[in-house]
């Protein structure tokens, strides 16, 4: 799936909480729109603790254009330690063929920055470019409760008229351009279209 990501190029990019081990298995994030899948996980009820949320422009405590340091400290402050820091590494890697020449990716769990050490349309020098999350935990959202595992028709619910569905083309999967809340954030779709990756920012190519 990491080359999905690739499609963000030409799409340049918030309620999420710390998910406990109820939610080790993964669970679908949505509001009160789409009830059959909120119900399953309860994942909504846990996201009210935290003001995180996914949003075009960055993360709700942190803007794409922040430098690592305040990006990092910014979601350590509220999901608690990294658990995968790669540190600086070339731009070509597992992520993708990134900007700049090096790039430095931060986890938790499902939720990953990205940062690079060259210029984008998002910021100058080091700084995030992007965030992508590829599952859960943790419980992400955007501040209408759209996030991994929800279904295409809930984000067409969720952004009325603001969500181009893109077919699939081999060897890409099919996704969702959705206008959200600060701009663009692509979701990547399964074959039952359930949302399987979201992402905003700076894209990485193959």
């Amino acid at each position: 799936m990491r080359r999905a990501f690739g499609l963000s190029l030409l799409l340049t990019a918030s309620l999420v909480a710390c998910s406990g081990d109820d939610d080790a298995g993964g669970g679908t994030t949505t509001t009160a729109a789409a009830p059959t899948t909120a119900a399953e996980t309860n994942t909504t009820a846990e996201a009210s603790a935290t003001t995180i949320a996914l949003r075009g422009d960055g993360l709700g405590v942190v803007d794409l254009g922040a430098t690592p340091d305040v990006a990092i400290a910014a979601v350590t402050a509220e999901l608690g330690a990294p658990t995968l820091d790669t540190g600086w590494e070339p731009s070509f890697s597992s992520y993708g063929t990134c900007p700049g020449d090096r790039i430095r990716a931060v986890e938790w769990d499902g939720l990953v920055l990205l940062h690079t050490d060259g210029d984008t349309a998002v910021g100058t020098g080091e700084h995030l470019f992007s965030w992508r999350v590829t599952g859960a935990p943790p419980a992400l959202a955007t501040a209408t409760g759209l996030g991994f595992g929800a279904v295409a028709s809930d984000a067409e619910e969720l952004y009325p008229g603001a969500v181009e569905v893109v077919p699939p083309e081999e060897p890409f999967p099919g996704f969702l351009a959705i206008e959200a809340e600060g701009g663009l954030i692509t979701a990547f779709l399964g074959e039952a279209d359930e949302i399987t990756n979201l992402e905003a920012g700076v894209g990485c190519g193959e």
